[in-house]
């Protein structure tokens, strides 16, 4: 892979996301159990994250655990959780030495959540606040609707009288984030399943048959590659 030569490409894109897609049929497939489905995602989702800022990308968002997979049997759910509360302790201890920022999208006041994974939350959120280079933004206790209502209920309580995009914008999680480009989501599945909502309106799609634990470095530069090769237009007509 030249990556020297991608990275100098203008055509990359600077706000990507994954929605990490498959770990439990990845299990499945090898006889083991889904919370190994979900560590061996989550290994590979650090492995992406370092190569994603190699790529000089600027912005990633990451699909982590919707509003809606509280649906899932509780020994999963608190497997997923103790996963968190590692993730969390990984990225203080690995990130805060670099200029790396945390943003997480998602309700972090849900009571739902462990308390500690709450103030582990809180906590890298404002410790890297003031960092101004690549933005990791996991997206936990997420669901785009939800997202939407947050900034209704927050402009009601405002007592806004008009919005534009610009203002409605001020009030989403990735507000400080730029705009997003593309999105892959991994195992074949074509959905939005309710995942930056008003985000990715324009944004890019790409589908992979990978499950999320074989999705490798390499295709993400294949993926890259696609979204390079395609013409955003963005509604208007190419002159």
């Amino acid at each position: 892979m030249n990556l020297e030569k991608l990275k100098a490409d203008p055509r990359m894109p600077k706000h990507i996301a994954f929605i990490v897609d498959g770990n439990g049929r990845w299990a499945k497939k090898r006889n083991m159990a889904r919370s190994m489905g979900h560590k061996a995602g989550f290994d590979n989702l650090k492995q992406q994250i370092d190569f994603v800022q190699e790529l000089g990308i600027k912005n990633l968002s990451m699909y982590c655990f919707s509003c809606e997979n509280w649906k899932r049997p509780q020994d999963e759910v608190d497997y997923l959780m103790d996963l968190f509360n590692q993730m969390l302790d990984e990225f203080k201890r690995d990130y805060l030495s670099k200029d790396i920022r945390i943003i997480i999208s998602g309700d972090m006041n849900d009571e739902r959540l462990p308390k500690v994974v709450r103030e582990k939350a809180k906590e890298i959120i404002e410790l890297t606040k003031h960092k101004t280079g690549f933005i990791v933004n996991p997206c936990i206790n997420y669901g785009g609707r939800q997202e939407i209502l947050k900034v209704a209920n927050e402009l009601l309580a405002e007592r806004a009288q008009s919005v534009d995009e610009k203002t409605f914008e001020k009030h989403l999680y990735t507000a400080e984030m730029l705009p997003l480009d593309f999105v892959i989501r991994t195992s074949g599945e074509q959905r939005l399943s309710n995942f930056l909502t008003w985000q990715s309106t324009y944004a890019e799609w790409y589908f992979p048959k990978k499950l999320w634990p074989s999705f490798t470095k390499r295709d993400l530069v294949k993926a890259l590659k696609v979204y390079m090769k395609r013409d955003r237009r963005f509604g208007a007509v190419k002159k």
